[in-house]
């Protein structure tokens, strides 16, 4: 019984997550929308949606990438004459489109200060800031393993200091900066992941053998490379209420 109590639990949390993401506006110009109902939209996701109320009212779009996107749609039949002045929108409409530029802007802001409170966390590490530390370490590890603490820190600081944290780029919701480095024995690698309010840094060395050598010669002779040295550590961070913390470890190899 409580198996199935859970179940229907998990089955009813999931429709009502999928619910609070908005598929396409094609009811845009008669509900009124909230932010509850775009609440898991990313924001590409918003920004065809807004979009997609010009689509509908025929509008032919300049970005080459959006009109090949709308394309796609039987509905949309672009007008060539039909210039973003001449589209009349009723109040339903406006006020979605405001709605949708609303979250835009929330979502560009949270990703500025994501960005910004990287930027901090490398000046802390490097001016050993025990406060910002204490509270970026977030308990997990505890305070008097020192070694631990100095270790984690190190391959944190060894990543922001070698990317431009300012050149993070965003695609659909995730983001990345990651450098690969090829001596002609083994690649390493060392970056930071983003997806929405999840990020990972990590450094991975070594990766894997260097692509001078075929997978199928890899592990014969001359070549001396041991996959059993692959050896990756880290940290899973969490940008929440405007700070980053630490949520878990990773060590493997």
């Amino acid at each position: 019984m409580t198996k199935k109590v859970l179940l229907l639990f998990i089955i009813f949390s999931s429709i009502i997550s999928n619910a609070q993401k908005l598929e396409n506006c094609s009811e845009c110009s008669s509900v009124k929308y909230s932010e509850l109902d775009i609440r898991n939209n990313e924001l590409f996701e918003l920004q065809l949606l807004r979009n997609e109320i010009f689509a509908r009212h025929n509008y032919s779009f300049k970005n080459q990438r959006l009109e090949k996107h709308f394309l796609n749609y039987d509905w949309y039949k672009p007008d060539y004459n039909n210039s973003i002045k001449k589209v009349v929108l009723n109040a339903i409409e406006e006020f979605n489109i405001q709605l949708f530029k609303t979250k835009e802007e929330k979502i560009k802001k949270n990703r500025e200060l994501l960005i910004n409170e990287l930027e901090e966390l490398k000046v802390a590490i490097e001016k050993n800031d025990a406060f910002f530390i204490k509270t970026f370490l977030n308990g997990v590890i505890d305070d008097n393993n020192e070694s631990l603490k100095r270790t984690l820190l190190s391959a944190i600081h060894n990543v922001l200091n070698s990317i431009n944290i300012n050149d993070i780029n965003w695609h659909k919701g995730k983001a990345q900066y990651e450098i690969l480095t090829d001596n002609g024995f083994s690649i390493s690698s060392k970056g930071i992941y983003i997806k929405g309010n999840s990020i990972t840094i990590m450094i991975t060395d070594p990766m894997k053998h260097s692509d001078l050598m075929r997978n199928d010669d890899a592990f014969e002779y001359p070549s001396d490379y041991y996959s059993e040295s692959e050896n990756t550590s880290g940290a899973e961070l969490e940008f929440k209420n405007g700070k980053l913390i630490l949520i878990n470890l990773i060590f493997a190899g």
